[in-house]
This record gives C-alpha cells, sequence and structure tokens, in this order.
C-alpha cells in the first residue's frame, strides 16, 4: 500500500489531517473538532494527526512508520525569511505545551544540544525540520515510533487548493479557480489542468487580488472577528441594499487591469512578499477605513438590523459576486473548457458560487467541500501521491465525505447507558423521529463517521420542520444563533426540481439555489428573504439513513425536504464523539436526540 499523509504545517486556521491510501481518500479529521475551537487559530493538528494514525492501524494495520510520504500546505521557498520565521516561531509556540519533545532529560548535555537545536530551527524558519518533531511526538503518543529520515513534502498553498479542487471532481481536464484571503504571496490564481498536469496560467498577488482579506476587514466593520465573520456576513447581506457603501467599493476594483483579470487599486506600495499577515492586509484596511472610517458598526448583532451593517454586507457580498462572476468570465475567454473547479476560502461564499453556476458558462462546476485551508492537506497529499510518488489517484466524482473516526455500536451504547437516559434503542426505523418532527420538535442527529467541512450533511445534523415558519426563529435561538441568519434545506435528489430553479445534484451545500416562486411559502423555515436557500440533495447510495429519514418526512407530509443545520450550540465546531453529541444534547432545548440507532427524549 503507498501511503500519504498530509497536514497543515506551518499552523494558521482550520488546520486538519487528509490521508490518501493507494488513490484513495480515506480519512480526513478537522482540529477544531477535538478542542473545541472554531477554526483551530494556530492550533498544530496534534489529535487529528493522532486520529489518522489511530485509524490506518486499526482498519489497515498501518503503522506510522509504513506512511510514505507527509505533504504540508506551505512551500518555505515562497515565503519571505521574515514570514518563515513567525510562521515557525508561533507554530513552535502553540507545539511545546501540546506534544512532548523526547530527549534524554537524565542527561544534561543532551537536554541542552537538543535546545541548542531547537532553537536553530527556529531561527532558520525550518519549520520542515520542526514537522518530523512533530510526526514523530505524535506517533510516540500511540506507542510507535517512525524512521529518522521522515519525508516531508511541501506543496504551495495555492496548488493545494488546486489539487483538492481537480482530483476529487472526476474531470480529466478543467479549469481552477483558487481564490482566497492569502497563500505564500498571492490570492487569486487561475489554473489550467490537463491529465494532472497543473500549469499557472495567472497569479494575482494578495495586495491586489483578495477577495478574501476585504470580506475579512468589512466583516470587522460589521462587528465580527476573523475567520467567523464573512459566513454570518453573507446570510446578512439579503437584507441591506445598493447604497454608498457598494459605489465606494466598486470604485477600488478594475477589471481587466494590465496582465490580472481583477485588481484592487489603492494608493501607496505595497509589498508583494510580505514579513507577516499584516502586511497583506494594510491595502484592504485602507479600503474598509475609506469606507466606514468608525472601528464598528454601534449595532448588537443579536438586536435590530442597523443599515450601515446590512448596506456594508450588501456592499462586500455584490462586489464578491460580480468579481468572481468576471474571474470566471475572464477564465472561460482566456483558457477555455466547459468544467470548472474552485477552492479556496472565497468558494464557500455560495452565493457567488451560485451567480457562475446560472451564467451557464460551464456545462459542470465542482467545488472542493471543504474549500477553505481544511482542504489543503488533502489537495497536498493527492498531489504528493501523483507526482512525487508516482501513483495514480482515483478520479471519480467525490460524492461524500463522512471521513471522521468511527465509533462502533457498543462505544455509543456505553455512552448512553452511563447518562442513564430514558433511550430506547430502535435501529433504522426513522418513523418515531419523523414524528417527533411533524408534531413541531426540534430534534438533534448523531450517526457515523463525521463530515469533513464547515456544513453539517446528515451525520451531525439538527433537524426540524421547514413548513413551520416558526422553527427559522426557534431553531436559531436554540443554537444561540442571530435570529436573522438563514437556515438550510437538505432534500431528495430526485425533488430538487420541486423546489429550485435549475438545480443540479449538489451534496456538500457550498452552492445556492433560487426557489421557485410559489416554494418559499411550502417550506418558509429554509427560504432566506432573497428567496435562495444552500440546500444538500441526498440520495440512497449515499447516506441511506438520512435518506431514509427525508423519505419518511415526505410520506408523513408530502414535502420531501427537511430543515438541516449544524449539530453544535453557539461558538462550537460541529461534534465529533458520542460524548459531544450527550453533552450538547444536554444543554441544548432538543426534544429528542437520535443517536446511532438510540432515540433518546427529555
Amino acid at each position: 500500500m503507498t501511503v500519504v499523509v498530509g497536514f497543515n504545517w506551518p499552523t494558521w486556521h482550520d488546520n486538519a489531517v487528509g490521508v490518501i491510501v493507494d488513490g484513495e481518500l480515506v480519512f480526513a479529521s478537522e482540529e477544531e473538532r477535538w478542542t473545541r475551537r472554531k477554526h483551530s487559530p494556530g492550533e498544530p493538528p496534534v489529535n487529528a494527526l493522532r486520529q489518522a494514525f489511530l485509524y490506518l492501524r486499526r482498519k489497515y494495520g498501518i503503522k506510522p512508520k509504513d506512511v510514505d510520504a507527509y505533504a504540508i500546505n506551505w512551500e518555505h521557498k515562497l515565503m519571505t525569511y521574515a514570514m518563515r520565521f513567525r510562521f515557525t516561531a508561533d507554530t513552535f509556540v502553540w507545539l511545546i505545551n501540546r506534544i512532548k519533545f523526547y530527549v534524554n532529560k537524565d542527561n544534561p548535555i543532551s537536554m541542552g544540544l537538543a535546545a541548542l537545536g531547537l532553537g536553530f530551527t527556529i531561527l532558520r524558519g525550518d519549520y520542515l525540520d520542526l514537522a518530523r518533531r512533530f510526526v514523530r511526538s505524535v506517533a510516540h503518543s500511540i506507542g510507535e515510533d517512525v524512521p529518522d529520515n521522515i519525508r516531508i513534502v511541501p506543496v504551495p498553498h495555492h496548488l493545494a487548493h488546486a489539487a483538492s479542487a481537480y482530483y476529487f471532481s472526476g474531470f480529466n481536464n478543467s479549469t481552477v479557480l483558487t481564490v482566497d484571503g492569502s497563500g505564500e504571496f498571492e490570492a487569486t490564481v487561475v489554473w489550467r489542468v490537463r491529465n494532472g498536469e497543473f500549469e499557472e496560467v495567472v497569479s494575482i498577488p494578495t495586495v491586489y487580488g483578495s477577495l478574501g482579506i476585504l470580506y475579512d476587514e468589512v466583516s470587522a466593520k460589521i462587528g465580527y472577528e476573523t475567520l467567523e465573520g464573512p459566513g454570518k456576513v453573507m446570510g446578512l447581506a439579503p437584507y441591506g441594499r445598493a447604497s454608498k457603501y457598494y459605489e465606494k467599493l466598486r470604485s477600488f476594483i478594475k477589471f481587466d487591469d494590465r496582465d490580472y483579470p481583477f485588481r484592487f487599486v489603492v494608493p501607496g506600495k505595497w509589498k508583494i512578499k510580505g514579513s507577516s499577515d499584516a502586511d497583506y492586509r494594510m491595502p484592504y484596511r485602507f479600503i474598509t477605513d475609506s469606507l466606514y472610517p468608525n472601528d464598528r458598526v454601534p449595532w448588537d448583532v443579536r438586536g435590530d438590523l442597523h443599515p450601515d451593517a446590512v448596506d456594508l454586507a450588501w456592499a462586500v457580498q455584490s462586489v464578491t459576486e460580480e468579481t468572481m462572476l468576471h474571474l470566471a468570465r475572464w477564465t472561460k475567454e482566456n483558457v477555455g473548457g466547459d468544467k470548472l473547479g474552485l477552492a479556496g476560502g472565497v468558494a464557500l461564499n455560495a452565493k457567488a458560487n451560485m451567480v457562475i453556476h446560472y451564467s451557464k458558462l460551464f456545462n459542470d462546476m465542482f467545488i472542493f467541500p471543504a474549500a477553505n485551508d481544511a482542504g489543503t492537506p488533502i489537495g497536498a497529499a493527492a498531489w504528493v501521491y501523483e507526482h512525487v510518488l508516482g501513483g495514480k489517484m482515483k478520479r471519480g466524482r467525490l460524492r461524500t465525505v463522512y471521513l471522521g473516526p468511527e465509533y462502533g455500536d457498543d462505544e455509543v451504547r456505553k455512552v448512553v447507558e452511563r447518562g442513564g437516559w430514558n433511550a430506547r434503542y430502535v435501529g433504522d426505523d426513522v418513523n418515531e423521529v419523523v414524528d417527533l418532527v411533524v408534531k413541531g420538535h426540534v430534534v438533534a442527529w448523531y450517526q457515523g463517521r463525521a463530515e469533513l467541512g464547515p456544513r453539517a450533511l446528515g451525520n451531525r445534523s439538527i433537524i426540524a420542520d421547514p413548513r413551520r415558519r416558526d422553527m427559522w426563529g426557534v431553531v436559531n435561538k436554540i443554537k444561540g444563533r442571530e435570529w436573522w441568519r438563514p437556515l438550510a434545506p437538505s432534500l431528495l435528489e430526485e425533488d430538487a426540481g420541486k423546489y429550485f430553479i435549475d438545480p443540479v445534484p449538489h451534496q456538500f451545500m457550498i452552492l445556492m439555489y433560487r426557489y421557485k416562486p410559489e416554494m418559499c411559502e411550502v417550506v418558509p423555515a429554509v427560504c432566506h428573504v432573497d428567496q435562495t436557500a444552500r440546500p444538500q440533495t441526498v440520495n440512497k447510495d449515499e447516506n441511506r439513513t438520512w435518506y431514509e429519514l427525508i423519505k419518511a418526512f415526505k410520506d408523513e407530509t408530502g414535502e420531501g425536504i427537511i430543515l438541516n443545520t449544524s449539530f453544535n450550540l453557539a461558538g462550537e465546531p460541529l461534534v465529533e464523539t458520542p460524548q459531544d453529541a450527550i453533552r450538547s444534547f444536554a444543554f441544548g432545548g432538543f426534544k429528542a436526540i437520535y443517536l446511532q440507532g438510540w432515540l433518546i427524549q427529555k
């Protein structure tokens, strides 16, 4: 067997681990699920890597020493020394309290040399050496060892994004757009991919072309933290309208400017390769300070809507949609092809993806479900499998992302019994769950391996009746979310055409559709104020029990669609373990939980 393990390194945000075995993605886990801190800012993927090692050992008999290569998602040769040093030092600070650096503590000389070696590693900005130490420490933590010459292969950040969008699309040839906050020094890249060969057609440096940082900085003005804001602001935008903020923001962008499909034009001189993240943010802070000179909009995000907040949101969302559509059109005209792949944090903007979908520029479009940095170790591992180890990825279309650790039925039973709950084993019979939902109850739903990516796709979900208008407010209140944030549906794949205009099967909830005019009155709890939704289409082959739940709801109500939002409480990531699920169920305002065959009611 040929095995490649990918992980984020050095660490920044959305840190994760992905495993390729003989050309197939078999495991992926995000560190946030274990530390319970959304986006795992700065946290090395210690727990995710440990779980990957345990999974490989249990499932295939593969030990850490058997791994052929490790892929990481940053290329140190593309960074300035200052950036590399900062990355390495920050990662070391996080590591020092989380893993053991194995040295002979009884020998002062050995300890001194080890400390000196670590010091030189940090001073050199040698995060590859630090990565080897990291892998060795995690392997030791489960009683395993690794060879001295651990093979760590750095992959440029945007190439890792591009590989994730290509290798799992099912396309032989395609155009790929990678759009995010920043890679080593670039934020937007257009790729031509032919039979696994990647050609960079155009690259826009971060200081000229970062839709991701722009969105983040506008979100900060509206009142949200880095990383957490853009997803919420996308949901806020439809409450706004065209205003002075849009006109001002639009004035900073030029389309087809010299060698770039688009660029932000900001007075001053900006370093193409910065020494810190702050260098890349400076042009966008100039833009946002020009838009809104105060620190932030004076409003309570859980209270009444503020006109400045919603109009700023509308402005940045509209500019993002226009720019992404222009980029897609430029790509079609200059690169050609009828298939498009998307990755990078901006590819999580489901509304912008919808605009490209309805433009009909491409016959098929694939968006990697973990489009943010959590997807880059997977793309990096796939690229290393083919381009370094000489393997051949199995290039079928990715249709499910249930890739987390496995939890056996006995383990789940023990968790249930330990809590002394009013529990009954119902197996795959979902009819009681449907009865509860139809009666207006909110039910937590947990089964199988966790989803990769930020969306609940039927294994870590909260469900409710989408026909009940009040469920929008009820579910948001239970989760501790802002009242105005939209909720998404999951629906039978065969019924998508009943509800939406021109849909295609889409399993991952990162592509919006417009509702048919009459449908918002049928399912008002999952229809946003602009008559759109971010749905998951479900078929029986991809998740049988989840499909049967929605089918049973249809048999009862006539509607093959259900409200589905992520199973977590406010400020938390998706639940991972059965214990996480029970804890969130206990603290949340749920009537019941379906826990891998067990039905527990309060």
